[in-house]
């Protein structure tokens, strides 16, 4: 690691540090907004530009290795767990909320949030759309742009709109 590398990682875990959140990574421009938990584990990284909201009663779980990526929005009303060694690319969304209510033909309305979870060493392709309601399982990777709407299985590959199970993945990495 050359000295500019090593500056840059040092002010990352700074401003950790500075927001209360020791040991985690957060680069410049990110915002980390709203009344609810942040429970970021050591070893966990927000990258540069990322916008998280977390609702009042929301929690969000960044687990240890995961990383949310460049220019991620991520908006919590009732609560996201990214699991350990999860890694989510650039200009992805992740959404538990439709926010808004929407009422069925008898006047009920219909949950409009419902908690996310992304398992341990999950990839999530640049661009996607993660819906309320979803587990991703451990190992799963999300294809670019897609949407996925319904739960991946464990180590499944899945891409599209809406996200269609495409292949199996043994392991993945950098």
């Amino acid at each position: 690691m050359d000295i500019r590398q090593a500056r840059k990682h040092f002010w990352d875990y700074a401003r950790g540090v500075l927001r209360g959140h020791p040991g985690v990574r957060i680069q410049r421009g990110v915002k980390l907004d709203g009344p609810g938990t942040y429970d970021l584990h050591r070893g966990s990284m927000i990258a540069a530009g990322a916008q998280v909201y977390v609702g009042p009663g929301a929690t969000l779980t960044v687990e240890h290795g995961a990383k949310i990526g460049i220019r991620n929005i991520v908006n919590v009303a009732s609560g996201v767990t990214i699991g350990s060694g999860s890694e989510l690319s650039w200009d992805v969304q992740v959404l538990d909320t439709d926010f808004h209510r929407i009422y069925g033909a008898d006047g009920t309305a219909r949950p409009h949030t419902r908690r996310i979870i992304l398992e341990a060493r999950t990839l999530i392709g640049t661009g996607s759309i993660i819906l309320k309601g979803v587990t991703i399982g451990t190992g799963a990777v999300v294809g670019s742009g897609s949407v996925v709407r319904r739960d991946v299985p464990p180590q499944a590959i899945v891409a599209g709109n809406p996200a269609e199970v495409v292949g199996h993945a043994e392991s993945w990495g950098p």
